[in-house]
């Protein structure tokens, strides 16, 4: 008897037309019953008839496809700004530690225990270069793979939850090294071997300035009392607005800005606002900034500054968010870091923040002046 209702289901689905809802609803029936693991239809949400399924290596490398991707585009449209670098990264990633573990695979094949494994693996043994992964890596490879898998889920293109209470690695951070004070004055008050390297430095200490930020500093952004922040640098998409989304102000001392005008006049490709003020090989590229570090190390090194290796450019950042902390209260401070909300910017009116900078400038001054002042000798 259960043979024969077998042979009618078996002939049922053989000789009968079925749409894509009728080809689900099997699926979801064979798979709650758990005589199947996994099964893709061969339509489309759209009831288009699929070709081939489409692979696990196909769907990620589809996935952070910068100019392909459906997920960055949605993020795109919506304000969710997703950058070329950060697609560029997280598809070698998976080029290089998910597809040639399951990128045969079908996507709706690909379970969390398959994702476990493989974290198991990127954990236990050693990886690309015959290296051992560190935490943080290890949860961003896996984030390569979960993330695309969970846009996966939610669109309808797999059954499968792979992502949900998956336990990443505990990262502990290593303790930010910046210099003191003294060191500071010691390493501005002796000759740099490139003087533009210096004031790159420099003002990255005076202005708590993202490196990316004094990469896309233009001609027209420098006035006499202030740096206007319009621009951050990418390296794959050139000029793009800062990291936050909104221009800023901030009030230099006269000295600094003497340092660069005299930077400025150098220029080999004229005064033209938009010209670079640290010029690269060519008139629309600056400066690259890993001379900057470079350059930092090298000088770090010559005054023997404990641990100058762990040092670097991004330091100045927090070197001058730790010195202002003390005479600028931290939402003023905000305004010139660039870590500012729109909460923020809806509270303050312009002349409060116009207050804020000078406040600002006034504890530049306090701070930074003697060190600017050892700097132009």
């Amino acid at each position: 008897m259960q043979e024969k209702q077998f042979n009618r289901i078996a002939r049922s689905i053989l000789f009968t037309d079925l749409n894509s809802e009728d080809v689900n609803q099997i699926i979801n029936a064979l798979r709650a019953k758990r005589y199947i693991i996994s099964a893709e239809s061969a339509y489309t949400a759209d009831g288009t008839r699929k070709t081939t399924a489409e692979s696990f290596a196909h769907f990620l490398e589809r996935f952070w496809d910068f100019d392909r991707s459906p997920y960055i585009k949605e993020k795109n449209l919506t304000g969710q700004v997703i950058h070329r670098r950060y697609a560029s990264i997280m598809k070698r990633r998976v080029q290089l530690y998910w597809i040639p573990r399951l990128g045969q695979r079908p996507l709706n094949s690909i379970t969390k225990d398959d994702i476990k494994y493989v974290m198991r693996q990127l954990i236990l043994y050693p990886s690309y270069k015959n290296r051992m992964l560190s935490s943080e890596s290890v949860n961003q490879i896996v984030r390569a793979a979960t993330g695309p898998l969970k846009w996966a889920y939610r669109n309808g293109l797999t059954k499968r939850d792979c992502f949900s209470s998956i336990m990443y690695c505990r990262v502990t951070h290593k303790k930010r090294i910046i210099p003191t004070m003294e060191q500071a004055r010691r390493l501005f008050s002796t000759e740099w071997e490139s003087p533009n390297c210096k004031l790159a430095n420099l003002i990255s200490m005076c202005t708590g300035m993202r490196c990316g930020e004094i990469q896309a500093l233009q001609l027209g952004d420098i006035e006499k009392d202030r740096i206007l922040v319009r621009h951050n640098w990418a390296r794959m998409e050139g000029l793009k607005c800062p990291k936050n989304g909104s221009e800023r102000e901030i009030k230099i001392p006269l000295q600094l800005y003497e340092l660069i005008r005299q930077q400025a006049r150098q220029n080999p490709y004229g005064q033209c606002k938009e010209n670079f003020l640290f010029w690269g090989y060519k008139r629309t590229v600056p400066q690259q900034a890993h001379y900057w570090n470079e350059a930092l190390h090298r000088q770090l090194n010559i005054l023997h500054i404990p641990e100058w290796d762990k040092i670097t450019f991004h330091c100045w950042r927090h070197f001058f968010a730790a010195n202002m902390a003390d005479f600028v209260d931290g939402r003023k401070l905000q305004f010139v870091t660039g870590h500012k909300t729109q909460a923020m910017l809806d509270h303050y009116a312009h002349h409060q923040t116009e207050a804020a900078l000078t406040e600002i400038e006034s504890a530049t001054e306090k701070i930074f002046l003697p060190i600017i002042a050892d700097a132009k000798h």
